[in-house]
This record gives C-alpha cells, sequence and structure tokens, in this order.
C-alpha cells in the first residue's frame, strides 16, 4: 500500500511516536538515551528535518518535527529505527524487532496545534506519574525551550515559538506559562490513530498536496 504523501512534502509538522515492541523498554541506561540523541543527530544531518521537541521515555519516543526536504521524515526514521536495532540487539545480546513496526505521525496544522503538541510532550512524564513536573525529566528537549539550558540534542526554534518574546528569557517565561496552563482540549495521541490535527481546510489541503510551504529562515540548534 502506498504511503500517505503527507510524510512526504517538504515544509510540514508531524508529531512523531515510535514504541518499542510488545512493550520493549528501549532505553535502561545512560548510554542507550545518548546513543538515541546521537542517531537522530545523525539522520537530521543526512535527511534534514528541524527537531522541535522531544522525548524518550521507557518504551515510547515522541517527536515534534518539520521536514525540509520531501520523503525526509521517512527516510529519517527508517535510518534511526534500524541503527537503533542493532546497537540494541548487540548490547542486550537479544534478537528479533525492537520496534513495533513503523513509526505513527501525525501531520499538525502549526498556528494551532503547535503549542498543544509541545506542551503534550513536555506534560507526558507528569501524566504517566514518572515526575511532578516537566523540568524534573531528564531526556526531553523541556529545559531547553523553558530555560535555555543547553541539551545533549540542540533544538530548533519554531516561528511561533520565536514570537513568545523579543529576548530568549521572555521567550522561556512565556514557554513555561504555556506548558503549565491548561488551554484547549488535552491531546492524547498515544491512543489515536495516525492522522492529521488541524482545520477542516488544512485536512482538505494536505490531502490535496496544497500544503508544502516555502521555507522560512528557522533559528537551527547549534
Amino acid at each position: 500500500m502506498p504511503r500517505s504523501h503527507r510524510l512526504s512534502q517538504a515544509g510540514i509538522l508531524h508529531y512523531v511516536i515510535a514504541r518499542g515492541n510488545a512493550g520493549l523498554d528501549l532505553f535502561r541506561d545512560r548510554e542507550d538515551h545518548l546513543k538515541y540523541l546521537s542517531l537522530l543527530k545523525d539522520a537530521i544531518k543526512l535527511f534534514p528535518l528541524f527537531l522541535y521537541n522531544y522525548i524518550l521515555m521507557g518504551n515510547t519516543i515522541h517527536l515534534l518535527v518539520e521536514t525540509k526536504e520531501e520523503g525526509s521524515l521517512s527516510k529519517a526514521m527508517e535510518f534511526v529505527t534500524r541503527e537503533y536495532a542493532k546497537y540494541f540487539n548487540t548490547k542486550y545480546n537479544s534478537a528479533g524487532h525492537v520496534f513495533q513496526g513503523r513509526f505513527k505521525s501525525f501531520t499538525v496544522q502549526d498556528n494551532e496545534f503547535y503549542f498543544p503538541c509541545t506542551r503534550a510532550i513536555d506534560q507526558h512524564p507528569v501524566k504517566n506519574g514518572l515526575v511532578q513536573e516537566p523540568k524534573a525529566f531528564e531526556w526531553s528537549g523541556h529545559k531547553q525551550l523553558a530555560f535555555g539550558e543547553k541539551g545533549d540534542i540542540a533544538l530548533d526554534e519554531h516561528d511561533l515559538y520565536q514570537n513568545l518574546g523579543h529576548t530568549p528569557v521572555e521567550r522561556q517565561l512565556v514557554y513555561r506559562t504555556l506548558v503549565a496552563q491548561k488551554f484547549g482540549a488535552e491531546l492524547d495521541l498515544d491512543n489515536r490513530k495516525a492522522g492529521i490535527l488541524g482545520s477542516k481546510e488544512f485536512k482538505k489541503a494536505v490531502k490535496s498536496g496544497e500544503t508544502g510551504k516555502d521555507q522560512k529562515t528557522r533559528h537551527e540548534g547549534k
């Protein structure tokens, strides 16, 4: 069956979820987390993406990304999944599938859903009872976005994030407030089928292939 056209278009925001096979814990120590992030860095260079937020949590990975080139999302995820599976099986002397099939992806209307999506990522460990507040969880992009702390993988800054304030400190303060507050419906993408997050008009445009926007200047991670 052909893959959805929306996965191949450039200039589209995606919320990506990947899971361990049959509940397999993908990350058992610090080295595992760092290895995955290292592979993600490599993938982003090979198959260009903007990375806006992420979380590595037990048997689940959530990413908020935007494609720079046509087809880059599928290629990047295939690369990371394949190479991490090789690493994992070698390290733990195991065999078989590490990931639960292909990743799940939601095409996102950024002006409506960028903040709900990045908030959902930050709040995921809180929702699952691992920590009491997002900043207490190590393996996510929250501390970079909310406090300006350097992370193990650099994040790009979406235009909407940039518009939160004139200075980094202002943006971080407003972002912390947005993450702490509940606004609109809570996203529960773990239990939804892959699809499109957006208005009827946006969904129609995506399905017709009319949403590939001109690439704007992004403040890319160093």
